[in-house]
């Protein structure tokens, strides 16, 4: 471990609860794995968004030093997610292993599911991006609050745990602390902390006792930033997504027979790069239909949503580039910079709005991929996502060396958005083999089988 990943662990060793504030990058789960088998916990339930699921295991496979016997519930209903976790718990206890189930927060408070994590006698629970329990009126912040109190040990993971104001702060406590830390009202935590007025004396105008609060949360919360890690200049990771079904449907068909049909027309492919670009382009969520001219059509927004969730991993003004090929990745952008509340340029053949971004009116910057080479700037940022990348070996490695180049002085964190057992995995590879793309996936399609659901992606 890291020096101050060994103090994280310390820190929690004495503290039923434990807030870890540390920065995208810093190892919390590495931090979380090594606080469970401390404690010997044999019974353990993470919640995470649903992006975060898959990570969980890979985590588990390079840091536990336990043989655990992992559930992770990521895909299907509620029902099919409540038997998977009764038959997983039913063989973890034949074979006396510890256990641990992944679930996300929206599955974990719906019945019937919710019942069962409601009586089973965790050792531990672990909240994972935390902040998504900011909201002291939500469901699922209430519920959570309800699920922790008889929990032993209770740990929330969170590089942003005031996305807008320091109000956030209290749903977040009382899952870890119940009332304990700031009490069970939040109108009087609101009272304490915040200065209100406006229209009724119900609008927040500022902050007030800031030392007290955060003398408070410091007595269970151990922080860490990104300038404690010396780590490589640059670090990419995969992220996968999953197409929604009428999407697959559309690509499976379309990558079989070279058509598909959907509700207001058809998809066709007249040849095998047309058919590729078309494979992509459902992948970004959107559907050509044939005709004269022809007509785009949104059919998806996994990519969307797995983009909104790291757009809420990150603080309000943290600076964030978005690469994509197509139009649609643009909208997906701004469409997730503007459910964050964040305010979202563009760089590409219809938007100009680079030196806008650079002056910083503006966190997030959607670039089509072709547009962001030679001669582009793009340091302010060292978050970097890639909701697609096209087939061009060149534009990739201009687009990746915008970002990470002379004048960056932080590490640069690639993510790339994949869409689950599509060409995508096929285009990523490719390139990031360093080969040329179109040679090396066009020789795949010679295969009649080569896009049947098989390939496998990095976690």
């Amino acid at each position: 471990m890291w020096d101050h990943q060994r103090e994280a662990v310390e820190f929690a060793r004495s503290r039923k609860a434990v807030m870890y504030h540390m920065g995208l990058g810093t190892g919390k789960s590495r931090c979380a794995i090594e606080v469970i088998e401390e404690e010997e916990a044999h019974m353990v339930l993470i919640l995470c968004p649903l992006s975060v699921v898959p990570a969980w295991e890979k985590q588990f496979r390079l840091f536990a030093k336990k043989d655990w016997q992992m559930c992770l519930l990521r895909k299907g209903a509620v029902k099919r997610k409540t038997k998977l976790l009764r038959d997983s718990m039913r063989e973890a206890k034949a074979h006396a292993r510890p256990f641990v189930v992944v679930v996300n927060y929206e599955s974990a408070r719906c019945l019937p599911l919710a019942e069962i994590l409601m009586k089973t006698p965790w050792d531990v629970l672990v909240c994972d991006e935390i902040h998504r329990l900011k909201s002291p009126g939500g469901k699922t912040s209430l519920w959570a609050a309800k699920l922790s109190k008889g929990i032993p040990k209770r740990l929330g993971l969170s590089g942003t745990i005031m996305p807008h104001d320091t109000l956030d702060v209290y749903a977040q406590f009382r899952t870890l602390c119940g009332g304990d830390l700031f009490g069970w009202s939040f109108v009087r935590f609101r009272s304490r902390y915040s200065v209100m007025g406006g229209w009724n004396n119900k609008e927040r105008m500022g902050d007030k006792n800031l030392p007290e609060l955060r003398s408070k949360m410091a007595t269970c919360t151990y922080q860490a930033e990104r300038s404690v890690l010396n780590l490589p200049d640059a670090i990419h990771q995969t992220i996968e997504v999953e197409l929604s079904k009428d999407a697959q449907r559309i690509y499976s068909d379309l990558s079989r027979t070279l058509r598909a049909q959907v509700e207001c027309g058809e998809v066709t492919a007249a040849n095998a790069l047309v058919r590729l670009l078309r494979l992509q382009q459902l992948t970004s969520g959107v559907a050509t239909i044939d005709g004269d001219p022809p007509v785009v059509v949104r059919v998806d927004e996994s990519k969307q949503g797995g983009l909104s969730e790291l757009i809420d991993f990150l603080e309000p003004d943290e600076p964030l580039v978005v690469f994509g090929k197509f139009i649609a990745d643009l909208e997906s952008v701004h469409a997730a910079a503007a459910k964050a509340e964040r305010g979202s340029l563009e760089l590409s053949g219809r938007r100009k709005e680079l030196e806008e971004w650079q002056a910083g009116k503006a966190p997030i910057l959607a670039v089509q991929i072709q547009a962001g080479g030679v001669g582009v700037d793009l340091t302010r940022a060292s978050y970097c996502v890639y909701l697609s990348t096209g087939f061009s070996l060149g534009d990739y490695e201009q687009s990746l060396a915008r970002v990470h180049r002379p004048g960056q002085d932080r590490t640069v964190f690639y993510y790339h958005l994949v869409a689950a057992n599509t060409v995508d995995v096929q285009v990523f590879h490719a390139l990031r083999a360093r080969k040329d793309a179109v040679e090396a996936v066009l020789a795949d399609l010679a295969s009649a089988d080569s896009l049947e659901p098989t390939m496998k992606t990095e976690k």
